[in-house]
């Protein structure tokens, strides 16, 4: 029986050393592609259907925080994250489309499981011609109390309109100064949560570019790493990160358009998620931020 006994009690310690570790927060940021309906003008057939395989692989993704792009409002949001136990919905965005003043289908939620502090939408400043939508904010307590994850939802402008030099200089124009602007958010949120600790930020979405010499006029990423972030796509292979797709024979071809990036949290490394093509032509892009030390 001794024998026996310190063995058992060994394996005992292990396991519960095992489930008393704290689990890494699962974040998840997905363009789900005109959610729900796949397109602007979707039946109520087209939209029930996109709702219930978005709501199958949303629960099975099960995030503890989510970043969705392109959702159509806030009903849609919540309906889709009702479905995962504990997601509370924090924000949708409402950005109107400048030429028309209605209220884009094209928005930005964040929903998480853990306690958040504060949360709002906000338009791009006017700084440059046409500069349209803007970003979602959250800011989260870390369940571990280490302080506070502030989190960024984006959607920077698209590329259409940059098949010409002219205009792909504009285009990247517009994206750098959305960029340059949510730095400059990060740093007023510094100031107005000064005196709460901040662990980490987070900075996700759809960019519509990437650090491939893609997009030669815009200059997001070497943006944002510059203003502390790091970005979790840089050592992973091209071919394994190709967040958006098209269909065989499309005009273009896959690229990277979606981002994690992370600042504060050392140099994490992100992934994509296989979802079928009939749910969203972007792949989720999954990252793990570990427990607070």
């Amino acid at each position: 029986m001794k024998r026996l006994l310190s063995p058992i009690l060994f394996l005992l310690t292990l396991l519960t050393t095992a489930w008393s570790q704290p689990a890494p927060l699962k974040t998840i940021s997905w363009n789900m592609e005109w959610f729900p309906g796949k397109r602007p003008t979707a039946s109520a057939e087209e939209a029930a259907t996109h709702m219930k395989a978005g709501q199958d692989a949303l629960k099975a993704l099960n995030p503890d925080i989510f970043i969705g792009v392109e959702v159509n409002d806030w009903n849609a949001f919540h309906e889709v994250c009702s479905v995962v136990p504990g997601l509370v919905v924090h924000v949708v965005s409402s950005f109107v489309d400048p030429q028309s003043g209605e209220i884009r289908p094209q928005q930005i939620g964040i929903a998480s499981k853990l306690k958040c502090q504060g949360a709002w939408w906000e338009a791009w400043k006017a700084n440059v011609p046409n500069i349209s939508r803007g970003f979602s904010f959250a800011s989260l307590e870390d369940p571990d109390g280490k302080g506070l994850i502030m989190v960024y939802g984006n959607h920077l402008k698209s590329n259409r309109g940059s098949d010409t030099p002219e205009g792909a200089k504009n285009v990247g124009t517009m994206r750098d100064e959305q960029a340059t602007q949510l730095l400059r958010h990060m740093k007023d949120m510094s100031v107005a949560y000064g005196n709460r600790p901040i662990r980490g930020w987070i900075a996700g979405g759809d960019f519509n570019t990437n650090h491939d010499g893609q997009f030669p006029e815009c200059h997001v990423v070497d943006l944002l790493t510059k203003g502390g972030f790091h970005n979790t796509w840089l050592n992973v292979p091209k071919e394994k990160r190709l967040t958006w797709r098209t269909e065989p024979g499309g005009r273009f071809e896959p690229t990277t358009f979606d981002y994690l990036f992370a600042k504060g949290f050392g140099e994490l490394t992100a992934s994509t998620v296989g979802v079928d093509m009939a749910v969203s032509d972007h792949l989720p892009v999954q990252l793990l931020l570990p427990p607070a030390k």
